[in-house]
């Protein structure tokens, strides 16, 4: 009976092992081996080519191109707000920049040059009454994207998955070392729970759209004879709700809401939560 645990367990063990190993990495070979098609390189080594010749409007229709074509990366965004920024779309170059953060929060390049647009912004959103925790806790958050948040709690959970088989297959000479570590690889998977579900509250929470036009006139209904409410400038970001005939509802709090024309916002792509 103790053999046949035993060789139950080690399988077991393999298994979570492997599983994890897939997790990790299994994303990353794939994304590997997918060859990038000769239409989407060319329209990088077009958009490449206009940005060195100073033609910041054909770089950035370019790398439109590239995004159209269904590739996105951080730095396919980070460089499509080099380019809106550097042709004086300053909503676009807000709008492209915040995506490449979203997506690499950490990355200094990112956060430098949407510090630089940001300053350029008109409007603000009305501060919180959030304390310094609260705003310590926020910044921790922006310091990493969803998927870290789902890589490292995957990777606590098979931890503690492996530890857990381990100690109740094993004999009483396992369990003793696996009860050192079983409780600080338990507390460690209930923090990175902690802290998933906490960046999925930031994630729904966060503004969904950014204003890309000049300048628009918020109204208080989705028509042109209603009243303008305020009027908001290009890089603003704000709330995004319902949308109809071509008017989309927005709202900077509770207070500043109301319905500008579809073409004047877009709104942020979906987080990628896959590791």
């Amino acid at each position: 009976m103790g053999t046949r645990t035993s060789a139950c367990a080690r399988r077991l063990a393999s298994s979570l092992l492997l599983l994890l190993v897939v997790c990790s990495l299994g994303d990353h070979g794939a994304r590997a081996a997918a060859a990038v098609p000769q239409r989407v390189a060319e329209s990088l080594q077009a958009a490449e080519q206009a940005y060195a010749q100073e033609r910041y409007s054909a770089a950035l229709a370019a790398y439109r191109e590239v995004l159209a074509s269904g590739w996105s990366s951080a730095s396919l965004y980070y460089n499509l707000g080099c380019a809106a920024q550097r042709a004086g779309r300053l909503g676009w170059a807000v709008a492209y920049l915040e995506e490449a953060r979203r997506r690499a929060p950490r990355d200094p390049d990112i956060r430098h040059n949407l510090r630089i647009v940001s300053g350029q912004v008109r409007d603000r959103r009305p501060p919180g009454d959030a304390s310094w925790v609260l705003e310590a806790l926020a910044a921790l958050l922006d310091a990493y994207a969803p998927a870290d948040a789902l890589r490292s709690t995957l990777a606590a959970f098979w931890l503690a998955a492996l530890l857990l088989a381990v100690h109740w297959l094993l004999g009483p000479r396992a369990r003793r070392i696996t009860r050192r570590v079983l409780a600080p690889a338990l507390g460690l998977l209930l923090i990175s729970l902690i802290g998933l579900a906490l960046k999925a509250y930031q994630v729904e929470s966060a503004p969904a759209g950014v204003v890309v036009a000049d300048e628009v006139e918020v109204r208080a209904g989705p028509r042109n004879e209603e009243t303008v409410q305020f009027v908001v400038h290009a890089g603003t970001l704000l709330d995004v709700g319902r949308s109809t005939e071509n008017w989309r509802e927005v709202w900077l709090g509770e207070e500043m809401r109301g319905w500008v024309p579809e073409s004047a916002v877009t709104e942020f792509s979906a987080p990628c939560w896959r590791p």
